[in-house]
């Protein structure tokens, strides 16, 4: 993602209204981080992820405790998740209805990098909460990995091809849960997983 700059992108919290959409996003994970990001989106459809967990080693069903618990009088949209059956079922167990996430990944990229960029008005259609995280794993800091979304995004690059250039079909796998994660939410809100709108058929 050429165009992040943590300088644009990276805001101070505000009170958002509640007017503005919101919806949840999750990426299912244990020895690598569960991700679960809360976005709102605005009157004029940027988005915004103002809250996150971001931890690993850590179950599901106690991860759905926290869930519940930070989002206590929010009017949620919808909850995205990742593909995982037995992950989801223990999501709807404990109150959270899920939608399987878009999960093509170019289309998806592309999507995030169009909002990343700053537009005519000089703001980007993404942004992200300085302190989104309820809680950092230690663990992860420890072991010197990204602890939020915010600190993947730098390193999230294109594989290499053999002779060692970027090959632009497909990121490298590695530290890629919040990105995902993000991508997901993208998809959702800019509807890219449903197409063009179909003119309404005539009698």
């Amino acid at each position: 993602y050429d165009e992040w700059n943590p300088e644009v992108h990276l805001i101070n919290p505000f009170e958002i209204p509640a007017t503005w959409r919101r919806i949840r996003v999750i990426d299912f994970g244990y020895v690598n981080p569960f991700v679960c990001q809360w976005w709102a989106i605005d009157e004029d459809g940027r988005m915004y992820l103002y809250r996150e967990i971001y931890f690993s080693h850590r179950i599901v069903a106690d991860h759905a405790i926290v869930i519940n618990a930070w989002s206590v009088g929010e009017n949620i949209e919808i909850t995205i998740t990742d593909h995982d059956a037995e992950d989801q079922a223990t999501l709807r167990k404990e109150g959270i209805p899920t939608k399987p996430a878009y999960k093509a990944v170019l289309p998806g990229i592309e999507a995030v990098q169009k909002r990343l960029r700053v537009q005519g008005d000089g703001r980007p259609r993404l942004y992200i909460f300085r302190d989104a995280l309820v809680e950092k794993d230690v663990l992860l800091e420890e072991e010197k990995k990204p602890t939020c979304t915010a600190e993947e995004v730098e390193g999230y690059v294109w594989k290499k091809s053999p002779e060692g250039r970027p090959d632009k079909e497909e990121p490298d796998k590695k530290d890629d849960h919040g990105v995902d994660t993000a991508r997901y939410a993208v998809a959702y809100v800019d509807r890219i997983a449903y197409g063009p709108k179909k003119e309404a058929r005539t009698q």
